[in-house]
């Protein structure tokens, strides 16, 4: 069984606690040079090597902005996550390198909500931009 990560996302930087073969990861085969998502489009998964950023922008509401030009993605979670925007900060364990839907985060800080991720939807930079100034 290959090895547990556990990752924590802030507001702009990404505190990560990694095996080395976390290292390993790279760009998935469908997000290849190229093959730049549509906006709309919805991802089962997004490789951890290619998150820059991420802002809580509610409770239930995650804009994330990507490396390169794999854009902007919006994850929403299945239900409202106590905590998300105060804290702004939020841990998952995986063992793949990839964060997907169905996985669970825990909101880092006081009362340490857990929620699943329900949606990961590709969005433009204007409509990622517009959510974090709410």
């Amino acid at each position: 069984m290959p090895p547990h990560r556990l990752r924590a996302f802030g507001l702009t930087c990404i505190a990560t606690v990694v095996t080395a073969t976390a290292m390993l990861g790279g760009v998935s085969p469908s997000r290849a040079a190229g093959n730049v998502p549509a906006i709309g489009e919805i991802d089962q998964c997004i490789p951890l090597t290619r998150i820059k950023r991420t802002k809580a922008v509610d409770n239930q509401t995650i804009v994330v902005e990507m490396r390169g030009q794999d854009g902007w993605r919006k994850m929403d979670t299945a239900s409202r996550c106590i905590g998300l925007k105060i804290e702004n900060s939020f841990s998952y364990a995986t063992s793949l390198n990839q964060l997907c839907k169905g996985d669970i985060i825990r909101v880092l800080g006081t009362g340490g909500a857990s929620c699943g991720l329900a949606q990961i939807t590709v969005i433009s930079e204007e409509n990622a931009k517009a959510l974090m100034k709410k």
